[in-house]
Formats: structure tokens, C-alpha cells, sequence
């Protein structure tokens, strides 16, 4: 298929046929403007003429009813019928021979709310910008791994000829499935800034394909990139997580590593928070004694790099917490003893993270923290910081330079309030739900309104010992870090139902074969007995894929376990 985009490209010997086709199709194309602008002119002209004629036909219709009104009461007066009119006094009788017109003089004309006259100034545009789907991108989670009958969606990012962000629609964008009967309620929606989404929702396994063109019948082209593959497996069996066996190499990533000795790539040291990237293919680890963040390979689970030491210096960290990364593959770390945001840039081809600014300083003001913990992405370019030592959770515009937004929030335990927000999640249907000390999670609209709340301390299913870290999938499933409890639960995050649980325990002591010895005590370190554990010992950060991938990281064993 020819690309709109080739017609601009020349050399020195088809310059000049080049731009004299250019010049021809300028004057076609603003004779064809011309010709619209007159047309949308005429039509609306035609619209007014049509309401100024209905206008005219209701003064005339309300005039002969008045009219009719008074000269039918006139004869009623004049036969000696009409009634008199009520008294103003209501204790005092009507003034015989007194009458009250039953009608006055009044026909007014107001424009109210409905008047236009200050737009028409601004009514239409004329411009130069159109949108080159060779140039053009798409981005969203349905690019990933779909699941059935779970909705997904994607963006369609139009650009001009320079290959710049559109701000504003009017495209014709039509997506279409290699095979339909497979999905229901395709749509389009046109976001008028530039931006078209693009739903759907797959109802059968399989591989497919979708294609998006843009531009008029008879001219559409595809957009960059495309047709786009479309991988759609069979629902999470969420039982089936945490059953693995613990093989050493297998379900482990990285290895214990020593406090604040940050040379050894890989080793991990109480590690907190992690993230995978937008695309699943990368892990980030808050390898929070070593002050830094670490990067592994999700499918053969290798170290590929690592950023960050102990300081106040951009770049360094004190005790970092939280992560996210968002799809233009910014990672953001809530540096907790520095009281501040770490925002770095990830580079897939190299595996590097770069500095790429900071946010916030230790205070109780807009985008000021005091301790922030865990951390939230919104579909729509907003973080959730939990803003622990402040009560509150804070919402910033990343797309606008982390413009403060709004706080929910307050100290408290009644609804709404928190005591130490720990993490922040977003659902499948916008809902922010929030986890704190309190030990429950608590859900908000995009507003921050209170919705509902599920869980109090203790062990049962839907219990909470310190619900450390959240995450939630693209089946809208909540993981929870359960940590006091030492596993891993999940429900369902739209009414907080109870779906699953994994974690770990003690190791049971052996018992001696028989004609063994029952082998000598371990020897006491630093005055503590030493623990064998087996599975989940101290759940602190969690992340889910799209492939369906957990990981897990584990503050006490000093592992990132993946399931």
C-alpha cells in the first residue's frame, strides 16, 4: 500500500514535478475548503433562517392567544359573568365590579444560555496539519497478552507529516479484526486531542490480527507498525499460583546480597518494591539496603544492570521504597528517607537507567511529602503517592511536569482516612485502591470519593497483618503482599471477593531416622536463633505481567521469588 508520506520525498531531478504536483493539489484542495467552508456556512445560515421563521410563527401565535384571552373576558364583563378578583387581603372578601386582565402585555424574546454570537467569532478553523498514518503510532496493553473475555484497549497516536503529536482529532480511524466472530464491541473512539482508543473484547484463544487505517474512504492507510498481532489466552487459574516447588534457579531471582555493599550485580538485600516495564519483558527491583534499583531480564531472570547509591545528590537514594514505570518507560522511586520522588528514564536496548529529574522535598504542602511509600499509575498519566508520614495519598500529573492534582485522605480510621498509606493501585475500571496501616483496602472514583472498604487485622482469608504492597492485573485481580501473615492473597478487585492464597512457613524440624542421633542445635547468631523458612517469609513489593507472570520480593530472605 503507498504511503501519503513518499509523495513528499524527492531529489534534484524530480524537484520540480514533485512541488509543481504539491502546488496543483494546494489549489484543489483550498478550492475544496472554499467549497466546505461555504456549504457549512450556508447550512447553519439556512438553520437560523428555519429557527427565526418558527420564532416569528410562536410571537404571532402567542399574540392572538393573548388577544383572544382578553376579548373573551371583555365579553364576559360586559355580560355581567366575569368573576370579580380575589382579594389581595385573604380575610377580606372580592370588590364586586373588580376584575383581574387575564392576560398582560408581555411577549418577550431571551437568548439565555443558548446564545452563540460570542463563538462565531471562533466558530471553525483553518490549518495546514493532517495526519500521516505511516507516521503514526499505536500503544496499549492489547499489543501484550489478552485474556478472554477480559475488555482491552489501545491508543492510536496520530501524527503530521514531521512525524509531531496530533492535538486534536477529526480522523477517520477504522480498526478491523483478521476475525471478528472471535471478539465483541469493536469500537473507536475519538479522544479529540489527537489520541483515538481503540476497544474491544476477545471471546476465544488464539492468535489474531488488527488493522487501523486512517484517513478517507477510498484513501485509507495503514498505520505504522501494523497489522497488529493479537495474542489471546485462556482466563488466570488463579489456584494454580504459588504451587510450584521453591528449585533454587527456577523460581528465583537475583540472590541474598550484603547490606549497603552494592558491587555485585544481581544480589539483593532487603529488597522493597518492584515493577515490571509496559511491555513485561523487564523487572525493576528497590534494592533497598544497597540504595538502588536493579534491573532483571523477566524470562531468563538475569541481572542486566543496576543504578543508584547511598546520598542526598540526584541519583543517590536513602532507603528507596516504592516503584512504577509508566509506557514511555519512565520509572519513577519514592526515596523514602530523602522525602522525595526519583524519576529515571529506561533505556530497553541498553538496559540503562538515566536520571531524569526529582520531585518533592520533606514538608505538608501540594507535592511536598514526608516518608512516601508506595506508588500508583493512572491510565491517564497521574501518579498516586502514598504519602505515609502526611496520612494522605497524593495525586500528581506526570504528562505536566508532576503538577499536584488532589489528595485523598486524612488520619484517621474512619472511612476515607488513613493511618500510613502503604501502596496505591489502580483497577481495571479506574477505581484507586489504596492499602494502609489500618490493615484494609480501601477504594476511591478518579475523584477521590470514598466507595468501600474490605479487611481487618487477623489471619483468615480477607484478613490483613500489614498489607504492605498491591498490585492489580489486567483480569482486574488484586494481589496483595500480606506481609505480618507472610503471604500473598488476591481477590477480586471490583468487590474485594476472596479468589486465592499462597505464602510460607517455618521449616518443620526433621525427625531422626531411625538409629540417628537427633542432630545438635544451630548455633546462635548475635544472640537470635537462626530461621529455616520455606516459601514466603516477608512479602514487600509485588507485580504482575501480562503473561501472567508474579514476582514477589522478599525482605527478610533477600529474594525476588517469580510464579
Amino acid at each position: 500500500m503507498a504511503r501519503r508520506i513518499d509523495g513528499l520525498y524527492c531529489d534534484s531531478d524530480s524537484a520540480e514535478t514533485a512541488i509543481r504536483h504539491v502546488i496543483q493539489e494546494t489549489y484543489q484542495q483550498a478550492e475544496r475548503v472554499r467549497r466546505e467552508v461555504a456549504d457549512t456556512i450556508a447550512a447553519r445560515v439556512e438553520a437560523l433562517q428555519a429557527r427565526q421563521d418558527e420564532l416569528l410563527t410562536d410571537i404571532d401565535a402567542l399574540t392572538q392567544a393573548k388577544v383572544k384571552t382578553l376579548e373573551t373576558q371583555l365579553h364576559a364583563i360586559r355580560g355581567g359573568v366575569c368573576p370579580p378578583a380575589p382579594s389581595e387581603d385573604p380575610d377580606t372578601e372580592p370588590i364586586e365590579g373588580r376584575y383581574l386582565l387575564n392576560a398582560d402585555a408581555v411577549i418577550s424574546f431571551r437568548l439565555a444560555e443558548t446564545d452563540f454570537m460570542e463563538k462565531i467569532a471562533a466558530f471553525g478553523s483553518i490549518g495546514e496539519k493532517s495526519t500521516y498514518a505511516s507516521l503514526s503510532y499505536a500503544k496499549g496493553p492489547a499489543l501484550g497478552v489478552l485474556k478472554v473475555n477480559n475488555p482491552s484497549y489501545l491508543w492510536v497516536f496520530a501524527c503530521d507529516r514531521e512525524g509531531l503529536r496530533r492535538t486534536e482529532g477529526g480522523d477517520r480511524v477504522e480498526a478491523t479484526l483478521s476475525h471478528p466472530e472471535d471478539f465483541q464491541d469493536l469500537a473507536v473512539e475519538d479522544l479529540k486531542d489527537g489520541r483515538y482508543k481503540v476497544t474491544f473484547i476477545p471471546l476465544t484463544p488464539g492468535s489474531f490480527s488488527l488493522r487501523i487505517t486512517v484517513g478517507s474512504e477510498g484513501a485509507e492507510e495503514e498505520l505504522n507498525g501494523g497489522p497488529f498481532a493479537l495474542d489471546v489466552r485462556s482466563p488466570t487459574v488463579y489456584q494454580e499460583i504459588g504451587t510450584e516447588e521453591f528449585v533454587e534457579g527456577k523460581v528465583k531471582i537475583g540472590g541474598p546480597g550484603e547490606p549497603h555493599v552494592a558491587d555485585v550485580l544481581g544480589a539483593v538485600h532487603h529488597p522493597s518494591g518492584v515493577a515490571f516495564d509496559h511491555t513485561g519483558k523487564f523487572i525493576f527491583v528497590v534494592d533497598q539496603s544497597n540504595h538502588r534499583v536493579q534491573v532483571f531480564d523477566a524470562v531468563t531472570q538475569q541481572a542486566l544492570n543496576t543504578t543508584g547509591a547511598k546520598g542526598l545528590v540526584f541519583m543517590h537514594f536513602d532507603t528507596p521504597c516504592g516503584i512504577i514505570a509508566d509506557r514511555e518507560n519512565r520509572v519513577v522511586v519514592s526515596d523514602l528517607l530523602n522525602h522525595r520522588l526519583q524519576i529515571l528514564d529506561f533505556n530497553p536496548r541498553t538496559y540503562s537507567l538515566t536520571h531524569a529529574g526529582a520531585v518533592g522535598q520533606m514538608g505538608t504542602g501540594p507535592g511536598e511529602f514526608a516518608f512516601p511509600k508506595g506508588l500508583g499509575l493512572t491510565e491517564n498519566g497521574c501518579i498516586l503517592v502514598c504519602d505515609s508520614g502526611n496520612h494522605r495519598v497524593q495525586v500528581l500529573d506526570m504528562l505536566d511536569n508532576f503538577k499536584f492534582i488532589r489528595e485523598i485522605g486524612s488520619q484517621g480510621t474512619g472511612e476515607g482516612q488513613f493511618e500510613s498509606p502503604l501502596d496505591a493501585a489502580v483497577s481495571c475500571t479506574g477505581e484507586i485502591l489504596v492499602s494502609d496501616s489500618n490493615n484494609r483496602i480501601q477504594a476511591f472514583d478518579s475523584k477521590g470519593t470514598f466507595l468501600r472498604a474490605f479487611g481487618v487485622k487477623g489471619r483468615k482469608d480477607g484478613l490483613f497483618n500489614y498489607p504492605a504492597n498491591i498490585a492489580v492485573n489486567d483480569e482486574n485481580a488484586l494481589f496483595v503482599c500480606d506481609q505480618g501473615n507472610h503471604r500473598v492473597q488476591v481477590f477480586n478487585a471490583a468487590d474485594g471477593a476472596f479468589l486465592h492464597k499462597w505464602g510460607g512457613s517455618k521449616k518443620k524440624k526433621a525427625e531422626p531416622a531411625e538409629g540417628e542421633e537427633e542432630a545438635p542445635p544451630a548455633e546462635e547468631e548475635e544472640g537470635e536463633k537462626p530461621i529455616e523458612w520455606q516459601g514466603l517469609r516477608c512479602p514487600a513489593g509485588i507485580a504482575v505481567n501480562a503473561n501472567g507472570m508474579v514476582v514477589v520480593s522478599d525482605y527478610q530472605n533477600h529474594t525476588i521469588f517469580a510464579f
